[in-house]
């Protein structure tokens, strides 16, 4: 018998081209992959790929079970979403992921809701960036995902996965204390031209939302230090070495020495929504985007605490 999660591994190495890439889009280790792909091949009793110096090719038969296993998880998610809707919420599992800043902010009190209406529904969340949540999802690991789109970087289309908004969170130019431009309430981008930038590494769409958006405010931006570490743009932004953009859930606590205004004339966003599997809904998953979108409501809703430390909208 065939295992479906080396079929979706096999799966995957045919939809990104390499062991690697592969192996970057599950949360593998390259080896790991290899090894699930070999185990595979044994069970099948037929070589799956052919493999090169540098490169990696299906052959006949795994083009043949590649085109076999959308349909395998297709008919799994349905399955399961059947066996949940029977169970009513008495059980079953449920396994989401999120990216950093919504993981701190939205989710534990989401989850401590979902727990207590649901205490019979197992519950994991684990945290990945956009891109491995969402080959995580396609590959059936996980149903939910907590996703981001930044303004002039759109999410790819993918009609294999649907999508729930939640929220807009707007974008804030992050300053150093006394900085000519923080005694204004909203900032213009070029007014800052001549900054030396902070912004993410390359592995996050944040980090070309940063050329982006500079480039339509009619410069080219100089990127002095990268990390994928919000609270180490703050450390950096308080010493005074540079500027940044960053979204509001990533400013709710101001380290010292940083100011953070909203961005003038064209004001700039991070559009937060949800994906699972096309045509994957169950109860759990309903449930949960509900409990989310309430937990948003009363966020937004709630009194601010004395004076804001980011300008509001």
């Amino acid at each position: 018998m065939l295992d479906v999660r080396r079929m979706r591994v096999l799966s995957a190495v045919a939809e990104h081209g390499s062991i690697a890439a592969a192996a970057q889009a599950l949360a593998f280790t390259p080896s790991a992959v290899s090894q699930q792909i070999a185990t595979l091949e044994r069970e099948a009793g037929v070589a799956l790929v052919e493999r090169g110096p540098r490169s990696i090719r299906l052959t006949e038969a795994g083009r043949a079970l590649v085109a076999h296993t959308d349909g395998i998880v297709a008919s799994l998610a349905a399955a399961e979403a059947e066996i949940q809707a029977i169970a009513g919420l008495r059980g079953g599992m449920l396994r989401l992921a999120s990216f950093p800043t919504a993981y701190a902010t939205i989710m534990p009190q989401a989850i401590g809701e979902f727990r207590r209406r649901f205490p019979q529904v197992e519950l994991s969340l684990t945290e990945h960036d956009p891109l491995a949540s969402l080959a995580r999802v396609k590959s059936g690991e996980l149903d939910l995902a907590l996703m981001y789109e930044y303004d002039f970087v759109p999410f790819p289309a993918d009609d294999s996965v649907e999508q729930t908004h939640l929220m807009d969170d707007p974008i804030r130019v992050v300053l150093p204390q006394g900085h000519r431009a923080a005694r204004r309430r909203a900032v213009r981008l070029d007014e800052l031209a001549d900054e030396s930038w902070i912004t993410s590494t390359a592995r996050s769409s944040c980090h070309e939302f940063v050329s982006r958006a500079c480039r339509a405010a009619g410069f080219e931006p100089q990127i002095g230090f990268e990390s994928d570490d919000h609270g180490v743009w703050q450390g950096l932004v308080a010493a005074g070495v540079g500027v940044a953009l960053a979204p509001e859930l990533a400013l709710e606590t101001l380290y010292p020495g940083v100011q953070a205004r909203p961005v003038a004339l064209s004001p700039l966003k991070r559009r937060i929504f949800t994906v699972h599997r096309a045509g994957g809904h169950s109860p759990a998953i309903d449930a949960m985007l509900g409990v989310i979108a309430e937990t948003i409501a009363a966020r937004e809703e709630r009194p601010a605490a004395g004076p804001p430390l980011v300008a509001t909208r």
